[in-house]
């Protein structure tokens, strides 16, 4: 009965396509795998217990957790301390039309690239209300925020707060498998891979400089969306999300950290792979890599905290942002140890088996990682979510290589591209861009198409060439 190991997905996608929201989605996916696995009432729920625990024992997912919830402390201290205010009023001295306020997201990169919430709320802030002074296109900065997050972090091999849940889902996947290499470097060599990710990229470009006709080619009716909350809820919310300037702008208090952790994360992971390689970029390439980023966000945070010490900023201010910041991302820590559960309970009722036994020889080689990717990119913008997406089809990709012999490195690629599909028209660039979410999907929609049609041409010339 190993076909039952489709259910537990097949019930996240459709719980996630009736109710947009993810977290519950994912819980039903491992309650039912759970039950269906165990098939027994009692049993099923301590099951799920297990599943969750599982998922977060492992060392590579604890060194993941803990690196997001350190990013998150590090992000609110940046902004408590002016860092993000005060290189906003820096940079609109020099900005005077709509291309220089993209062509300063672009450039921003530099230095917000390491997460892609960071990024686009960092970006969003401080180009936002430049935007506004030049009259600039609104659902344009939205679509350019999209890309110039997920698209173009992913492209990034070092340093980025994707890159260590891209290596551990990768390790935990070839783990006993006998594929040669470190996941890191399987990682690193994937990115020429990601088609998609590239093919938005050229998409943004050419909206940046050329304007690609964007705004006249539609999908869709932008619709109102109806209020779910009370309005109790909605005043609450309305009052923690405004931005108080505590302290005065200083645009430092956002370059010297952004540098600190940038320099420290190269020097880790030198440091945990010099015994392993003599060259510098050997050694990179054999470090352990989660125990890298974590180092190297752990000690950016205590830099931080005595930099801003000196500032006569307070112990106490310093310690409440670090756990304002951390309770930030708990939603992001709880979509990941989801996806994992359900991950291991798809895997405990054969899922893995199921498909390398019939499917994958049913499949020209040619065709492969097109039909992987459309896979992993029907299920991604399906459920909303790229790390969710990845965890559901990196085994599928990586047991396609096993049995089809197509490199790992192009079914990787295809897993990243695949999952970034449900990125490009996010709620929090349109909110960041001051714009609503019906203008920026239907604005951007016929990019994310003309995307896909390009990574889809890409692959079906690399299946035909390998």
């Amino acid at each position: 009965m190993k076909w039952l190991a489709i259910i537990p997905p097949l019930i996240t996608i459709i719980v996630t396509f009736k109710t947009k929201k993810l977290i519950p989605a994912l819980f039903a996916g491992v309650v039912v795998g759970a039950f269906l696995h165990t098939r027994s009432l009692f049993n099923g729920i301590t099951a799920i217990g297990g599943y969750i625990i599982t998922a977060v024992a492992s060392e590579d997912s604890a060194y993941t957790l803990g690196f997001l919830i350190a990013f998150g402390a590090l992000a609110d201290l940046i902004e408590m301390a002016g860092g993000i205010a005060g290189f906003s009023d820096r940079v609109s001295k020099w900005i005077k039309g709509e291309k220089g306020v993209f062509a300063w997201a672009w450039f921003l990169s530099l230095f917000t690239f390491f997460d892609s919430s960071f990024h686009t709320i960092a970006v969003g802030t401080m180009l936002s209300p430049i935007l506004q002074k030049v009259k600039g296109s609104k659902e344009k900065f939205a679509f350019l925020l999209s890309v110039t997050s997920l698209q173009l972090i992913l492209l990034i091999p070092i340093a980025t707060a994707y890159l260590g849940y891209m290596v551990g889902l990768v390790t935990n996947n070839i783990k006993g498998k006998g594929i040669p290499g470190s996941a890191y470097a399987i990682v690193v060599k994937s990115v020429l891979w990601n088609f998609f990710s590239w093919s938005m990229i050229l998409i943004a470009i050419g909206v940046t400089i050329f304007g690609l006709g964007f705004g006249k080619f539609r999908i869709g009716k932008v619709v109102e969306e109806e209020e779910e909350f009370t309005k109790g809820h909605i005043e609450k919310e309305g009052g923690t999300g405004k931005q108080i300037e505590e302290y005065p702008k200083k645009s430092s208090n956002l370059l010297i950290p952004v540098a600190v952790l940038l320099i420290s994360t190269v020097f880790f992971f030198w440091w945990t792979g010099r015994k392993e390689a003599v060259t510098f970029f050997g050694a990179i390439s054999a470090a352990k890599f989660n125990v890298s980023i974590f180092a190297g966000i752990m000690l950016t945070l205590f830099i931080t905290s005595i930099y801003f010490l000196f500032q006569k900023i307070s112990l106490a201010e310093i310690e409440a942002h670090i756990i304002i910041g951390a309770e930030k991302v708990v939603s992001l820590l709880i979509i990941l140890v989801l996806s994992w559960a359900l991950t291991i309970v798809t895997e405990e009722l054969g899922f893995n088996s199921l498909i390398s036994e019939g499917f994958i020889k049913s499949i020209p080689k040619m065709l492969i990682p097109s039909v992987l990717f459309l896979i992993a990119g029907i299920i991604a913008y399906t459920i909303g979510s790229s790390w969710a997406t990845w965890a559901l089809i990196m085994p599928l990709a990586v047991n396609f290589a096993l049995n089809s012999g197509v490199n790992i490195e192009i079914m990787v690629g295809t897993v990243w591209a695949g999952g970034a599909v449900a990125d490009v028209i996010s709620p929090l660039s349109s909110q960041m861009a001051d714009t609503s979410f019906g203008e920026h999907l239907s604005t951007s929609f016929p990019y994310v198409i003309a995307g896909v049609i390009l990574s889809l041409a890409g692959y079906l010339v690399v299946g035909f060439i390998s």
